[in-house]
């Protein structure tokens, strides 16, 4: 009898952008939450929407789009913002948030229902590490520490 290979399967969370999809581990999402009120921060860069309430903090709120040398997305009704836990390295409360484009959907990802995509099929941006193509859709995977670079120089 041949032996199965056991399938590793990760949790983690679609979060949709107008013109991709992100996926992150579940482990790196704290919440998702409604879209509040984002203050602005004077001279901050454009793919930074501002700042929000979250608990006790104030957390950045994060336009993946614009950060991909895209257009700046405003909310939709169905927008949402996830918060994600502090990058490696920073403080227990530097928690940031991106604005979705529609409601995030959790999602288990699997070797039998992924397939890794080539370099040539991923947006040309030093923010993506890597993408994964599951059921015909492209879902990108985010460089964190090009993210950690671009938030704190």
């Amino acid at each position: 009898m041949a032996q199965q290979r056991a399938l590793e399967r990760i949790h983690a969370l679609e979060i949709p952008l107008r013109d991709a999809t992100l996926l992150m581990p579940s482990a790196t999402v704290a919440e998702v939450v409604n879209v509040g009120e984002i203050v602005p921060v004077p001279l901050g860069p454009a793919w930074l929407l501002g700042v929000m309430p979250w608990r006790t903090l104030s957390v950045p709120v994060v336009s993946f789009e614009a950060l991909m040398g895209g257009a700046v997305s405003a909310p939709t009704p169905g927008s949402k913002i996830v918060i994600l836990y502090p990058l490696n390295g920073r403080r227990d409360w530097e928690f940031y948030g991106v604005l979705t484009h529609s409601e995030p959907r959790p999602q288990t990802v699997d070797s039998a229902r992924g397939i890794a995509a080539v370099a040539a099929e991923l947006p040309d941006t030093p923010y993506i590490a890597a993408g994964l193509k599951l059921g015909g859709r492209l879902l990108v995977i985010p460089d964190l520490d090009a993210l950690k670079k671009a938030f704190y120089p």
